[in-house]
């Protein structure tokens, strides 16, 4: 998974065909929008839209069906003209409308109808991001932005209510340019006492978590006691984490937010739906 960017949205490409044409000198195809007057996609909808030889389309979008991961579905899609054997569109995305560099940027190509998963982490709830697309060839599609399976995102994760089940989902898919890349949701919940706590998960699909301390998901609270077994049907004990190395602590703190990933393990593309539950261990 790219670290630039993970706009959460891993790359399944479709199997469908495109169609391509002979070589056209007066069809240059049509740019729609630009980058200071993007047009906007409403998530769920599909958008006709096409793109020139040369130059780019710009397009925006809202989330409005929360954080996670969302996906950009390809279908329609015919070139004219295409000055490269290996026909295709290509599509950016940012998280800023200056279409810059920025924390969240990646770039994922479509050979055929297809849908797009870019590697970044999961989008943040009723945020815009920017797409930018390039074509070889005169290009004409239809696009249709939405929700995918994986939940949160680092700046807005699921809260878990602590002894209550969630049905939790992710994406494992297909990258058409780096091979795998597993997917993740985000989540959060907080302490009630100083206590050890039990994450019990009912997934049929092997997937893998990490618990947290902070709210950027970088300080690991101990790699080895407080991390999942990676598998089916996931049952674990986080202790805290202790001065001494790989020794268990003597619980988590009380009153006190903590930060759990949840990862995909699996080496085909799917979504896996699952039940999750932390409880503290008194109350068993």
């Amino acid at each position: 998974m790219k670290v630039y960017f993970y706009l959460v949205f891993v790359f399944l490409l479709g199997a469908c065909s495109v169609t391509t044409e002979e070589r056209d000198e007066t069809n240059y195809g049509t740019n729609e929008g630009t980058a200071s007057s993007p047009v906007e996609l409403t998530v769920g909808t599909a958008k006709s839209g096409s793109v020139g030889r040369s130059g780019y389309s710009y397009y925006k979008f809202t989330t409005t069906s929360g954080a996670g991961s969302y996906k950009l579905a390809m279908s329609s899609l015919s070139v004219i003209d295409s000055y490269s054997s290996s026909a295709y569109v290509y599509t950016y995305i940012y998280s800023n409308s200056s279409y810059t560099y920025s924390s969240r940027w990646d770039t994922e190509s479509c050979l055929a109808d297809c849908i797009m998963y870019f590697d970044y982490e999961n989008l943040d709830n009723n945020t815009s991001y920017y797409l930018r697309m390039g074509g070889y060839g005169a290009v004409t599609y239809s696009l249709t932005v939405s929700k995918a399976g994986s939940e949160g995102s680092k700046a807005d994760p699921v809260e878990l209510t602590l002894g209550t089940a969630h049905s939790g989902t992710i994406d494992n898919v297909k990258d058409g340019n780096d091979g795998w890349d597993d997917g993740y949701s985000y989540y959060k919940f907080t302490t009630s006492a100083a206590d050890n706590y039990t994450l019990t998960m009912t997934n049929s699909d092997s997937l893998d978590c990490q618990l947290y301390s902070n709210s950027g998901f970088t300080t690991e609270v101990d790699y080895y006691y407080n991390e999942c077994t990676a598998g089916t049907n996931i049952s674990d004990n986080f202790t805290g984490s202790d001065a001494s190395w790989n020794t268990p602590g003597s619980g988590l703190s009380a009153n006190t937010a903590y930060y759990l990933k949840v990862e995909g393990e699996l080496s085909s593309p799917k979504t896996t739906t699952y039940n999750i539950t932390v409880q503290a261990a008194s109350e068993l």
